[in-house]
């Protein structure tokens, strides 16, 4: 009889050691895994402002690009002015060109109507 209340307690012990185990693991790994989260969180966010930033840098970029190219174009053109005296306006190179602004209205819209007849309704 000694032996099977042995048998008993080892069994019982066994399985409440891997009960206890079991339960601590999880949440072990619990930890571990709300870590790796926070972590790749992180990163995400870094990533997130690093794009900002590089978008940010390349608009800055392109419109510094674009003053020195309208710089540029009026040096050319005043030069051919300057230079060019016996040419016509016209056959300038370089020659800038009014800059229509978008807020006008312009005149003589496009019309997404012909004003004859055509097609198949012509009679």
């Amino acid at each position: 009889m000694p032996y099977l209340e042995i048998l008993i307690s080892l069994i019982v012990g066994l399985v409440l050691g891997f009960a206890i185990a079991k339960a601590t693991n999880k949440k072990d790994q619990t930890g571990k895994f709300k870590g790796k989260l926070l972590a790749k969180e992180a990163e995400i966010e870094q990533y997130k402002h690093d794009v900002n930033e590089h978008f940010t840098s390349t608009e800055a970029l392109l419109m510094k690009l674009s003053d020195t190219y309208v710089e540029m174009q009026q040096h050319l053109a005043n030069n051919a002015k300057h230079l060019l005296d016996n040419v016509a306006v016209k056959d300038i190179p370089f020659q800038t060109k009014a800059v229509i602004d978008p807020a006008e209205p312009v005149e003589g819209q496009p019309k997404d109507y012909s004003s004859t007849a055509s097609g198949l309704l012509t009679k």
